[in-house]
């Protein structure tokens, strides 16, 4: 089977790590894989097609100015049609659009989408714009895939028939970077004795302002403890001014965005994940997988994957007196290392990126013979 896999990447973030994950695991099955990456006229290789060259990955790069970008689905059809695809598998808001405004009759390929999670929205931006659209857009492909059972109760989810969409939570495995410590974490972290980690954009759905707010009282029981925060984003100015509010700046880390963070994991004794809402997210299966104790809010996929309970510490989100508890309970290495087992054997084989790779091409041969019948 031919697969071709569609993203405007800004970055190296969940999405394309769960679709590096997906594409390697279709190879290690046999099939053929082709990303198809578009970008504006004028930029050099992106990060995610310099990463996927690198690990194998058949790549076509196309830049368009933002006129043609509105006609691409046009473009994109065409090169499916030559090259013999006979999946087009669209990763973003912009091609879940513009496939599906593309009349059904002018399909001869079938065309599906992963939805890999929503961000929150002014409600007259661009992204919420996007969002409406979305949500139209989705009902005319042949199959939307969600990574979490979470996601079914979203707004844009609920207009679809149950038919049309299928769960595949997220898997990993494949894609094993090895990336150095850099030295500045190495400096932070020394001689602390309580080392906390997150990971996230810096954004108001992630509620890192929730877990500052804990700090305090743990920096009382241990006034080692450091909080190491891995992201970039539009809140870390407000996120700045809270550190400095609570006097904080001596025992928090913005350390911004990190393509790999899995050499990281093994420095930290807590892995907290406080968001407001959240799919399945790929930080926290590493999390999983390095058997560091994980701590998250009961939002998403996350209780699902951590065993409801079994795997970790699940607490309700914006409450920071919960979370602090929760921080204080994982430290204690007799309840820590029961659930660190469980975790990592959940993570291990339950969300294995062949399992992943598997579930989708189940999907696409259902779909393709679905095809065959009608035509």
């Amino acid at each position: 089977m031919k697969i071709l896999h569609v993203i405007e990447s800004g970055g190296f973030y969940g999405a394309e790590r769960v679709l590096i994950e997906l594409m390697l695991g279709l190879k290690v099955l046999g099939h053929e894989v082709t990303l198809l990456s578009v970008g504006y006229k004028g930029q050099e290789d992106k990060e995610f097609e310099i990463i996927c060259r690198q690990s194998g990955i058949a790549v076509n790069s196309i830049r368009v100015t933002k006129l043609e970008s509105l006609c691409i689905s046009r473009y994109i059809k065409d090169f499916a049609e030559e090259h013999d695809f006979d999946v087009v598998h669209s990763h973003g808001y912009k091609f879940n659009i513009l496939f599906g405004l593309m009349p059904k009759r002018n399909r001869s390929k079938c065309f599906c989408a992963t939805v890999h999670g929503y961000v929150s929205a002014p409600k007259f931006s661009k992204m919420a714009l996007y969002q409406y659209l979305d949500k139209y857009s989705l009902k005319q492909l042949n199959r939307v895939f969600l990574v979490s059972q979470h996601m079914t109760s979203l707004a844009s989810i609920q207009g679809l028939e149950v038919n049309q969409y299928t769960v595949i939570e997220n898997g990993i495995g494949g894609y094993v970077p090895k990336c150095a410590i850099e030295e500045r974490l190495v400096t932070f972290l020394h001689n602390k004795t309580t080392r906390l980690m997150a990971v996230g954009r810096l954004a108001v759905e992630k509620s890192f302002d929730t877990l500052i707010d804990a700090l305090p009282q743990l920096i009382e029981n241990d006034p080692n403890t450091v909080l190491v925060i891995f992201g970039a984003g539009s809140e870390e100015y407000r996120l700045r001014k809270k550190i400095n509010q609570l006097d904080l700046n001596e025992h928090v880390l913005l350390f911004g965005f990190v393509e790999s963070l899995s050499s990281y994991f093994n420095h930290f004794d807590v892995f907290v994940m406080p968001s407001i809402t959240e799919g399945t997210p790929i930080a926290l299966l590493e999390a999983m997988l390095a058997r560091v104790p994980c701590v998250v809010t009961n939002v998403g996929g996350m209780p699902h994957m951590l065993g409801h309970g079994k795997g970790g510490w699940i607490v309700p989100p914006k409450d920071s007196l919960a979370l602090q508890i929760a921080i204080s309970e994982s430290l204690i290495q007799s309840q820590s290392q029961i659930k660190t087992i469980f975790s990592y054997e959940r993570a291990t084989y339950e969300f294995n990126y062949l399992h992943m790779s598997q579930q989708y091409l189940n999907e696409y041969q259902s779909l393709l013979s679905a095809n065959s019948l009608s035509t």
